[in-house]
């Protein structure tokens, strides 16, 4: 009797603890949209060898000939707004953008779930890789880079958050939001 009373309580504490986790799987629609926003930021900011959808990227990073330019976070800001201003009725819903900059300007972009699709992400990478999203904290490749992203993007005041990193990062800026257990 006591030994059905424990497997009672296991299958309690189980069914409870994966009730209230991360989604078990990202909706297609938010896991399509969370992949053409990083892609369409990628383009506009000229990042991973993504063609510009017009040819030239919003950003003027200087030329060959020219002597190199650095991108202010405002002129990335900018541009990665005019490209987000339609076409992405889940970003602020179901995630949000991290651009994470350096000296030079924006360097990379991912995606955040949050709400129903916490727990879950996006990262950029090359046109001929395939970067779906992934779990975080997963045990892949992929989903440890993700999470590094994330963590060192929490901590960095210069990250542009689009549309903003409310519900993302935790009140204390160096942790992101640990996705609910």
């Amino acid at each position: 009797m006591a030994r059905m009373g424990a497997m009672i309580a296991w299958m309690l504490w189980a069914a409870a603890d994966t009730a209230v986790g991360p989604a078990a799987k990202l909706p297609v629609p938010v896991a399509k949209e969370m992949t053409a926003a990083i892609v369409a930021l990628n383009q506009t900011l000229g990042l991973e060898s993504w063609p510009a959808p017009a040819g030239e990227p919003c950003l003027d990073r200087g030329g060959l000939e020219a002597t190199a330019k650095d991108v202010s976070r405002d002129d990335a800001k900018k541009c990665a707004e005019q490209a987000l201003d339609s076409g992405f009725a889940e970003l602020g819903k179901s995630y949000v953008i991290g651009i994470v900059m350096g000296q030079i300007g924006p360097i990379t972009v991912f995606a955040v779930g949050k709400d129903a699709a916490e727990g879950w992400g996006a990262y950029s990478c090359d046109p001929k890789r395939k970067c779906p999203p992934t779990k975080l904290g997963g045990p892949s490749k992929q989903a440890k880079r993700l999470a590094d992203r994330y963590r060192r993007a929490c901590a960095d005041k210069t990250t542009i958050w689009l549309p903003d990193r409310e519900g993302v990062c935790n009140s204390d800026e160096s942790r992101p939001v640990e996705p609910s257990r």
